[in-house]
């Protein structure tokens, strides 16, 4: 014990060490009132929120999955998941569609088109989004009678939620466009965690009776409506008067086109991140899949250092690669790889040696078993953070086709492998799944990145002189 917690204070001097130029670097940059000083302090408060929410979500779990259980807390999770691939749908890529021509309306000073596609994008998320909740409620009330009270009544107060979820990230992205990114994210990714962390841990607390996965879908059901009307709420304020008087501009047809690639890049996205937790649940038992969760929330914590420097940098990323700046680029590059492999060292020697004590501590005895997903998965983060930041570098050069593309062909192994490993090895090889393709992702980009761009994005990359 004393061996680990000398290692872990050598790895924090070290992080500290290295990321000691790059943060001072980026703080003098955002203390000046141009636009590139503004958009590295909304990274940074971006980044902000991005942990505070992470730390929220790892909490909620806690709460939930001590106070479900394992069955409970794998139906929970399970329906959790079914939603966020539905969202692919509902979204129907009209919120990264809505950041892109909005910021771009706002630099043109175009209220016309912004009104527009303010309006147009709210119209076809609500319209998308509602479909697919009335087919999928459809569909749960036709296969009810085979299903179990609490797996029906948490599916359907899900499929209630997704139209308010769809529209309140849409309205988020419509912030951030409109160049308040601090409060975009924290409408999207603080509000309804916060209330739903309140009323679970109230709940469970007082009406013992309430530890039901029906009843943590409902407070996610009712935070995720009060968001919205609050979100609805500021966005509308927000809006420039001059766009407020304007009649709209519609620009129907270029924007669908565009709506498709976007709908394309977050599916692939969505496969890559809940292909494990949907194909577990599909051929194991509800109690499985929560034990699963624990594991993946877990693994989370390891990436913690890679969520949070990424929003900071990418600004620095699109600006030296603009100026052809690459030995500055490749510093940049490496110093935040680095930064990022300290900062998940720790994480990974932890839950590697003490993965099944800390597991049973935080979450309870009936988790144990995650203890070995928990080191799979952890371990390929910590492969992931020594690749460094090789996704952004690619969407911040102008190479997001090549990415897309990788992330597609990826998504296809995560799925083969899941159905071949998960009826083999159970929850171990959900993770076996994950933790390959997410290494595969890695090492393509990393050729790509080395290719196109003549950059070494890993941990151990060779600084220019």
């Amino acid at each position: 014990m004393e061996v680990l917690m000398a290692l872990t204070c050598r790895i924090s001097t070290v992080s500290r060490i290295v990321t000691s130029t790059l943060t001072q670097r980026l703080l003098r940059m955002a203390g000046g009132d141009n636009a590139r000083a503004r958009i590295i302090r909304g990274a940074f408060g971006s980044a902000g929120i991005r942990l505070l929410n992470r730390l929220l979500i790892f909490v909620l779990g806690v709460v939930l999955a001590r106070g479900l259980g394992a069955q409970g807390y794998g139906i929970y999770a399970y329906a959790f998941a079914i939603m966020t691939l539905l969202m692919v749908l509902a979204e129907a890529g009209m919120p990264r569609l809505l950041l892109r021509e909005a910021s771009a309306a706002m630099a043109l000073t175009d209220g016309a088109v912004l009104q527009g596609v303010l309006r147009r994008t709210r119209q076809i998320v609500a319209a998308t989004a509602t479909g697919v909740s009335v087919v999928g409620l459809l569909g749960l009330l036709a296969l009810g009678p085979a299903n179990d009270p609490a797996v029906l009544y948490t599916t359907g107060l899900m499929l209630l939620l997704l139209p308010a979820a769809a529209l309140t990230k849409l309205i988020a992205y419509g912030m951030v466009g409109l160049n308040h990114v601090v409060i975009g994210k924290a409408s999207e990714l603080l509000v309804r965690p916060i209330i739903v962390l309140v009323l679970v841990s109230t709940g469970f607390l007082i009406w013992p009776h309430l530890r039901e996965p029906q009843y943590a879908m409902a407070a996610q059901l009712f935070a995720g409506v009060f968001g919205l009307l609050v979100g609805a709420s500021i966005l509308n304020s927000l809006v420039p008067i001059s766009a407020k008087t304007r009649s709209p501009e519609y620009r129907d047809r270029a924007w669908l086109k565009s709506a498709g690639p976007f709908m394309l890049i977050g599916g692939a996205g969505v496969v890559n991140g809940h292909a494990d937790m949907i194909m577990l649940g599909w051929f194991g038992e509800p109690e499985e899949v929560g034990v699963y969760r624990v594991a993946v929330q877990g693994a989370a914590l390891v990436a913690f250092g890679l969520h949070a420097v990424n929003p900071i940098i990418a600004p620095e990323f699109s600006r030296l690669y603009a100026q052809s700046n690459i030995k500055q680029l490749q510093r940049v590059v490496t110093a935040s790889a680095r930064a990022i492999l300290v900062a998940a060292l720790p994480v990974v020697l932890l839950f590697t040696l003490y993965g099944t004590a800390i597991v049973s501590w935080v979450f309870g005895s009936e988790y144990t078993d995650a203890d070995m997903p928990l080191v799979i998965l952890s371990v390929a983060q910590l492969i992931n953070a020594g690749y460094g930041s090789v996704g952004l570098l690619m969407t911040m050069t102008g190479h997001e086709n090549d990415a897309a593309r990788t992330m597609w062909t990826t998504a296809s192994i995560n799925i083969v492998l899941n159905a071949i490993l998960i009826p083999w090895l159970g929850m171990n090889g959900a993770a076996l799944a994950s933790a390959i393709s997410l290494i595969v992702w890695n090492a393509v980009l990393f050729r790509k990145v080395r290719t196109n761009l003549n950059i070494s994005s890993t941990a151990f990359g060779r600084v220019h002189d």
